[in-house]
């Protein structure tokens, strides 16, 4: 019983398309079965000759990766445990007994190849012609079954190569958990991705002004922190997570900012971003990286966040997609900053353009109320003017 969609558990057999005695091919339709789903065709994913159908037609409660017939004659000891678990089965949902049907004579194969692999005698054989073992081979059919495609593959594929011992090493634990958590967050966050150019020249304009009036060294990211802070205020639909089927609501802006260290990456919080200034919030950016750098940074110092930002323009990265931080249901992805032709005031001048995309949880966002959030975003930074209005220290303007 083939899985024929992700929640499939159990099948129910609709119709057989053939019987006893047929020749079949790989890709040869060969019954209907009926889902959690739809009802839908099922092929043959080897060949050989159908010698005994196991299940009747119009069982159901069947388990997936379990026999419902067997091609060419599979030995009774490889099967037999599995055809008594599925009659057993069967007959308790269905009260139906199981086809007893004939099993066709067919030609027998010397078996010297381990009974327990999930492989029919035809495949067996081939294997055994070609010199090939099959517990080293990787099964595409159901349940991990090797069939006649898997022994192809395996005669085109490249011999491997063996890993010197010195270069195998044991991943650090934050590398392990960078591993897990990303690995699950792709599996079950549908993520979707929105993208804006947008012309930086004010902002880097007000940048230079500040670090001249105030002598301090504020970045360019420490500028866009506090405009994606303000631009999420804005949006509080955006400022949401999704946990356990619920929807869980947050009230206070807290910036996660994406810090690369030599065994991984860390996300320290700027928490309230909304509400702090320029500088403030570029020192405490500066001393949530140290403190990451010299691994000092305390649980409530990375725990939590509403919000993410990544930025790899310092390595001359112009555009990339980020992994969404759970719970959290957004991440901004800024790239390097790129003097190309525009036309302002109807003439051609070279101007900075940035490139920004979000990436977010589908679940709990459309593309309209990301849309905002992204729009917001690159109006606050291609006019920068609100940003001084909700600095708290506007006065070094």
């Amino acid at each position: 019983m083939p899985a024929l969609s992700p929640t499939m558990t159990e099948g129910s057999l609709t119709k057989w398309l053939i019987k006893v005695g047929d020749q079949v091919k790989a890709g040869d339709v060969i019954a209907e079965i009926e889902t959690d789903k739809a009802t839908m065709e099922v092929e043959a994913v080897d060949e050989g000759i159908v010698t005994k159908l196991i299940v009747k037609e119009g069982s159901s409660n069947i388990p997936i990766n379990s026999t419902i017939a067997i091609f060419d004659g599979d030995d009774k000891d490889e099967n037999e445990e599995d055809q008594d678990h599925i009659k057993e089965k069967v007959e308790k949902n269905n009260k139906k007994e199981i086809l007893d049907t004939n099993v066709v004579n067919k030609p027998s194969f010397e078996k010297k190849i381990d009974n327990k692999t999930l492989a029919s005698p035809y495949v067996k054989s081939v294997a055994k012609k070609d010199g090939l073992k099959l517990e080293n081979i990787f099964g595409s059919g159901p349940g991990g079954r090797i069939i006649k495609r898997d022994l192809k593959n395996q005669k085109t594929r490249p011999p491997s190569i063996n890993v010197p011992q010195e270069n195998i090493t044991e991943p650090s634990s934050i590398r392990k958990i960078i591993a897990d958590r990303t690995t699950t967050t792709k599996q079950t966050v549908p993520h979707f991705y929105l993208t804006i150019d947008s012309n930086v020249d004010k902002l880097l304009q007000l940048r230079k002004k500040i670090n001249e009036n105030t002598g301090t060294k504020i970045s360019i990211n420490d500028i866009l922190v506090k405009a994606l802070a303000i631009a999420q205020k804005q949006n509080p639909l955006t400022n949401v997570s999704w946990v356990e089927g619920h929807v869980i609501k947050y009230s206070s802006v807290d910036v996660s900012i994406a810090v690369a260290l030599k065994e991984g990456l860390v996300m320290p919080i700027v928490k309230n971003a909304d509400k702090k200034g320029l500088i403030e919030i570029s020192k405490e950016i500066k001393e949530l990286i140290n403190k990451a750098k010299t691994g000092k940074l305390q649980p409530p110092e990375y725990t939590g966040g509403t919000i993410s930002i990544s930025n790899l323009g310092m390595f001359g990265i112009t555009e990339f997609s980020a992994i969404i931080n759970p719970p959290q249901s957004t991440i901004l992805a800024v790239g390097k900053i790129k003097i190309i032709p525009g036309i302002i005031e109807e003439e051609i001048r070279p101007i900075s353009v940035l490139k920004s995309t979000l990436s977010a949880d589908h679940r709990v966002l459309d593309g309209a109320v990301a849309g905002k959030l992204l729009n917001d975003f690159h109006e606050l930074i291609e006019d920068p003017f609100d940003l001084w209005l909700k600095s708290n220290d506007m006065e070094i303007i």
